[in-house]
């Protein structure tokens, strides 16, 4: 049996940046909201305490690592996930809408830089990255996209959705238990046709596809911060919103299927670290 640990929205911010309107942005996309950076790394700290904590096999974190994908922000991400004591290997990371509000290209820059250290199993910038963990493949894939702070879509081209179709659907992997990795969810979160064009997947009904040719392909997202399960899709909480204790998602691989086994609570964090306050969930997914 392996066991899997899902954490995602961690949401961290910097302390300082070298970008001059970094302050403002960050301000900007949590509608002016306060934030403590100390407070958020708090709260990722005790997340990754936890999943040791449970035993799991392999970690993965489905997005929004990062409030803004600045440079700054992925190197305190790197520095706290390097002192959990996590073997690189069993960590898998794709980028959310987040991560890539600075620019482009910072997915990529972060998977050459800070980040290097777990590029091998995270999803390749614009791509999917296959992980083979024995009873259960793992294909981290990247549906961000460059966009301003007022939109929080991503994007499931054909092309992206033929080369996972490509990659799973090898003969070695007929009855093994497949989780695809990605940030946003297959469904919308509303109904409204101007929500959905501002919040949702673009290319959603190409994963949806995906569920319904592949009976043993899950999903594992982020986006909507709280616990989801439908139609073999299952989200995590955001840990940048559980004020008091950041919560983790377990699943169990045995006999071919990939099943939730529950959500444990991590160590409460403590109301403040270093100065300003964190004035809870956050405004933009």
């Amino acid at each position: 049996m392996l066991r899997v640990a899902h954490l995602s929205d961690v949401h961290l911010t910097a302390a300082r940046s070298v970008r001059r309107a970094y302050g403002l942005r960050c301000r900007a996309v949590r509608f002016g909201r306060p934030s403590d950076p100390s407070l958020r790394a708090v709260r990722l700290r005790a997340a990754l305490e936890a999943v040791v904590a449970a035993g799991a096999d392999h970690l993965v974190l489905s997005g929004d690592l990062t409030e803004l994908g600045d440079d700054a922000e992925f190197e305190m991400f790197a520095e706290v996930l390097s002192g959990a004591g996590i073997p690189e290997s069993r960590i898998t990371l794709v980028p959310g809408n987040h991560d890539a509000y600075t620019s482009s290209d910072g997915w990529r820059r972060a998977l050459e830089g800070p980040l290097a250290p777990w590029a091998a199993t995270s999803a390749p910038a614009g791509g999917v990255r296959i992980v083979d963990r024995g009873p259960l493949v793992l294909a981290a894939v990247d549906v961000s996209r460059h966009q301003p702070v007022v939109l929080s879509g991503g994007e499931l081209s054909a092309r992206l959705a033929e080369e996972i179709e490509r990659r799973i659907a090898a003969p070695s992997r007929a009855g093994v238990a497949i989780a695809l990795v990605v940030h946003h969810p297959p469904f919308p979160k509303h109904d409204n046709a101007a929500y959905r064009w501002v919040d949702s997947l673009q290319g959603s009904e190409r994963l949806l596809a995906l569920l319904g040719r592949h009976p043993t392909l899950y999903i594992l997202h982020g986006h909507l911060h709280q616990a989801v399960d439908r139609l073999r899709t299952f989200g995590a909480p955001g840990v940048a919103d559980d004020v008091e204790a950041p919560r983790v998602r377990l699943y169990d691989v045995t006999g071919g299927a990939l099943v939730p086994s529950g959500v444990v609570t991590a160590a409460p964090a403590p109301a403040s670290a270093g100065s300003g306050s964190d004035a809870g969930p956050m405004g933009r997914p």
